[in-house]
């Protein structure tokens, strides 16, 4: 063989060696990166998952009491407070049961209300265990089925309308964000 070919020949093979090199430190280099991009990814990945789910319990948490805060306004617009006598069947299936689930709603799902709206719940919640309080003393132990119906805004417990104002806003606003 030739001096001229085995230059060329030595060449290529310590040519290649090094570019084998260069080539296997540039894959490693690659897959490191690739590795954490991909860990970065999935992170931010399981966030957002994670703050859509948030969004969606919190949403639905949001429209049962919105629902609710309608039915006892619709209650109280259309019958209960207009009503003569009492109507305890009225009061049972309406006032109270709607009193009942959207106190244990906020109380039990607080973890998925916006922090703006847990001093509202707070407030909705007191309103509710004041009633609740009050509708068990005079109904269940009193046996008073004479009394027209049960008021709590008299011994300082309005009802907190502004709390109804800003949960029924909030759950519109989370709504049209959630469906976009």
């Amino acid at each position: 063989m030739s001096e001229f070919f085995k230059q060329i020949l030595g060449s290529t093979i310590v040519t290649g060696f090094f570019t084998a090199i260069i080539a296997y430190f540039f894959h490693k280099r690659t897959e490191k990166y690739n590795s954490v991009l991909k860990r970065e990814f999935e992170a931010l990945s399981k966030k957002d998952t994670a703050y859509f789910e948030w969004r969606k319990n919190t949403v639905e948490l949001l429209g049962q009491v919105y629902i609710h805060l309608n039915r006892l306004k619709l209650a109280f617009q259309n019958k209960y407070s207009k009503i003569q006598e009492y109507d305890g069947f009225y009061e049972d299936e309406i006032i109270l049961k709607s009193n009942q689930h959207i106190r244990d709603l906020l109380i039990n799902n607080g973890h998925a209300l916006p922090p703006e709206l847990l001093d509202e719940a707070t407030k909705l919640i007191e309103h509710f265990d004041v009633w609740l309080t009050k509708y068990n003393q005079t109904r269940i132990l009193d046996k008073d089925f004479n009394s027209k119906q049960i008021y709590v805004g008299p011994d300082g417990f309005r009802f907190p309308e502004n709390a109804e104002k800003l949960f029924k806003e909030k759950y519109i606003e989370m709504f049209k964000e959630l469906h976009r």
